[in-house]
C-alpha cells in the first residue's frame, strides 16, 4: 500500500482537527462584533435624542474603531487567520452601527459555510504519495507492467479503474502513471482528464503537466551537455532520442508533435556525422521520414544504408513499409526475395513477418504464371 493511501485517514484527521481550529478563530472574531454594535447602537441613541453632539459623537466613534484596531493587531500575534477582525474594524470605521452587523453577519456565514480546508502541500502529497512497499503497491506494479500475480489472479486495466474506481483508486493510478510514464499510458490519462470527480480532473492535468515539464526540463539539460561537448556522439544521440521519444508520447498537439520529430530527425543525422555507420541512427532517420510521410525519402535512406552494409531486420521492415506506402509493390517484392534469408522463424521480428513474405512469394509465382 503507498503511503499516501495509508495516509488518507491522517490526513482527514488533520483536515478536520484543522476545520475545528478555524471555525473556532472565526467564532471569537465574530463574538467581538456583539459589543461594538452595542456600543454603536448606543452612540446612535444618543445622537438621535441629542444626548451628544455629532463631534462628541465623531470622537466617540472614533474612540470604538481605535479599540477595535488595536484588538485586531493583538489577535493578529495570536491566530494566522485574523482577516474578520480586520473587517470589523474596517467596516465599523466607514459605516458606523452598520458595520459591526455587516461582519456578525459575514462570520456567521463563513462559519456555517465552511468546507473542509488544508494547505496546498498536503493536497499535492495526497495527489502524488510517496511510495512503500505493501501487496497492494506490488499489485499496482503488475498492473503497471501489464503482468499478473504469480497466483494468476488477473488485474484490471488503467482504463477500467479510471472508468469504474474509486477516487483513491484512480489518484493511485494516475500517479503510477505520472511516475513510470510510457507513450502507451496516454490514453488512460486522457480518461483521466475527463473524469467527473473534479480532484481526478485536476490530479490528471497536474499529471500532465508534470510529465511535461519533465521532459522539458531534461532536454534543457541534454541541449546544454551538447553544447559542452559539441563532437561528442553520446549527447546527441540522447538529446534526439528524447525529442524522438516526447513526440510520440500522444499529449502533444499534431504541430508539437512535428516540431520534436523535427528536432529528433536533425539531432540523429547530426550524430551520424559523428559514427556515420551507426545501425541505430540509420534506422531512427528512415523511422522518422515514414512517420512524416516522406515515404519516398525513406525508401531512398534504406537503400543507401544497405549500400553502405548498414543492414538490420528493423532495417528492412520499414523500408518494406515505405515501399507499400508508395505502392511500388514491384520493389517491394525485390526487397523481400532479396532479405528474405533475414526474417527465419524464432529470430528478432515479429513473429508474422515469415507468413507474410511467403504470401508475397506465392502471390509473386501465380501472377508470373499468369503473365
Amino acid at each position: 500500500m503507498t503511503s499516501g493511501a495509508r495516509a488518507l485517514p491522517r490526513l482527514r484527521r488533520r483536515i478536520a482537527d484543522k476545520r475545528r481550529i478555524v471555525i473556532g478563530q472565526r467564532l471569537l472574531q465574530v463574538l467581538a462584533a456583539v459589543p461594538a454594535l452595542a456600543a454603536e447602537l448606543v452612540l446612535l441613541y444618543l445622537l438621535v435624542t441629542f444626548g451628544i453632539d455629532l463631534v462628541e459623537w465623531l470622537l466617540l466613534h472614533a474612540a470604538v474603531s481605535m479599540t477595535l484596531f488595536l484588538w485586531a493587531r493583538w489577535i493578529g500575534r495570536r491566530i494566522r487567520r485574523n482577516q474578520l477582525a480586520w473587517f470589523l474594524f474596517a467596516a465599523t470605521a466607514g459605516l458606523g452601527p452598520a458595520g459591526p452587523f455587516v461582519a456578525l453577519a459575514t462570520g456567521l456565514l463563513l462559519v456555517a459555510f465552511h468546507r473542509d480546508l488544508f494547505d496546498f502541500p498536503a493536497w499535492y502529497a495526497s495527489l502524488f504519495p510517496t511510495e512503500t512497499r505493501s501487496p497492494v503497491t506490488d499489485l499496482y506494479e503488475s498492473l503497471l507492467r501489464r503482468q499478473q500475480q504469480k497466483t494468476g489472479a488477473g488485474v484490471e486495466s488503467f482504463a477500467d479503474i479510471l472508468s469504474s474506481g474509486d477516487a483513491v483508486r484512480k489518484r493511485l493510478v494516475i500517479g503510477l502513471l505520472t511516475r513510470h510514464f510510457r507513450p502507451g499510458f496516454t490514453p488512460a490519462l486522457k480518461l483521466a482528464l475527463t473524469d467527473i470527480d473534479p480532484s481526478v480532473r485536476t490530479q490528471a492535468a497536474t499529471a500532465v503537466a508534470t510529465i511535461e515539464g519533465r521532459f522539458l526540463a531534461r532536454a534543457q539539460e541534454l541541449s546544454r551537455r551538447v553544447s559542452e561537448r559539441p563532437h561528442s556522439y553520446g549527447p546527441r544521440r540522447r538529446l534526439a532520442r528524447h525529442h524522438d521519444d516526447y513526440a510520440f508520447t500522444g499529449l502533444l498537439d499534431p504541430e508539437r508533435e512535428r516540431n520534436n520529430r523535427i528536432r529528433a530527425l536533425d539531432g540523429y543525422q547530426a550524430a551520424l556525422k559523428i559514427r556515420p555507420r551507426e545501425p541505430e541512427l540509420w534506422l531512427a532517420v528512415g523511422r522518422l521520414l515514414v512517420r512524416e510521410h516522406r515515404y519516398d525519402a525513406a525508401a531512398s535512406w534504406f537503400t543507401v544504408a544497405g549500400a553502405r552494409g548498414v543492414l538490420t531486420v528493423d532495417i528492412v521492415l520499414w523500408k518494406l513499409e515505405a515501399l507499400f506506402k508508395l505502392g511500388r509493390y514491384d520493389r517491394l517484392r525485390e526487397a523481400m526475395q532479396m532479405h528474405r534469408h533475414l526474417f527465419q522463424p524464432g529470430g528478432k521480428h515479429p513473429p508474422q513477418v515469415p507468413d507474410m513474405l511467403e504470401l508475397w512469394a506465392v502471390a509473386s509465382a501465380e501472377k508470373g504464371a499468369g503473365g
